[in-house]
């Protein structure tokens, strides 16, 4: 096996990665509690112990930082600041989130913008959709007409890298993850933004190209090694 065209293979698809996870963080600029993918290059061994080689691979991590709060003035946009996602009743099971625009139904059932009911700590609160006012404290208590509806149910994950990413916005918790309560803030009439930069993915857009531009000069180079030497036979 030529070491070389192996290690060029390599990053070509390591670069192929990082552009993946670049081009989603660009596309999701504008959805709400988005948290940005990366790819982390690694080093492993290839072969056998003291006749191989190091190989080089990237795997895809998410960053839970918090993005900045945007105000609204919709009583019905909830944001978090903390650790933390709100969790929701989804088409097959429980689906944790950190997009905060929610809505009720003509039953008073709250629910997310992709119409999964809300989850409550204990039993289910409904809204009034003829009532007063909705407020939230910063607790998650929801309250209408000076009456207490209920609190949100909301939960940190210690390893939240180990939650299963889903479709728009949404992530699923295994059997084996454990949820804790969590110290998040709400906040009423806001909305969080991603925590992705447009400048930095770009500069990170130009160096991946870069890295495989450079990448695809080694295979190439590699290749026609080897087409000359074959013209010898």
């Amino acid at each position: 096996m030529n070491v070389g065209l192996y290690r060029g293979v390599a990053a070509i698809q390591a670069s192929e990665r990082r552009l993946e996870t670049i081009t989603s963080n660009l596309a999701n600029l504008g959805t709400t509690g988005f948290k940005r993918r990366g790819a982390v290059q690694h080093g492993f061994a290839v072969g056998k112990p003291g006749l191989g080689f190091e190989g080089v691979g990237a795997s895809t991590r998410v960053d839970f930082s918090q993005g900045s709060l945007e105000r609204t003035g919709n009583p019905l946009d909830l944001a978090l600041n903390g650790d933390g996602f709100f969790a929701a009743e989804g088409p097959q099971g429980e689906v944790f989130t950190r997009n905060g625009s929610l809505q009720f139904d003509g039953q008073g059932v709250l629910t997310t913008t992709e119409g999964y009911p809300v989850a409550w700590d204990g039993g289910r609160g409904n809204i009034d959709p003829a009532g007063g006012a909705i407020t939230v404290d910063l607790e998650g208590g929801v309250h209408q007409d000076n009456a207490r509806i209920g609190r949100l149910k909301i939960r940190s994950f210690p390893a939240a890298d180990r939650l299963q990413p889903l479709e728009s916005g949404y992530w699923r918790a295994g059997p084996a993850l454990l949820a804790d309560s969590s110290n998040a803030e709400v906040h009423q009439g806001a909305l969080e933004r991603p925590n992705v930069s447009a400048v930095d993915e770009l500069v990170r857009l130009i160096t991946v190209q870069r890295d495989f531009e450079a990448a695809s000069k080694v295979v190439r180079m590699i290749d026609q090694s080897y087409e000359r030497l074959n013209n010898l036979r």
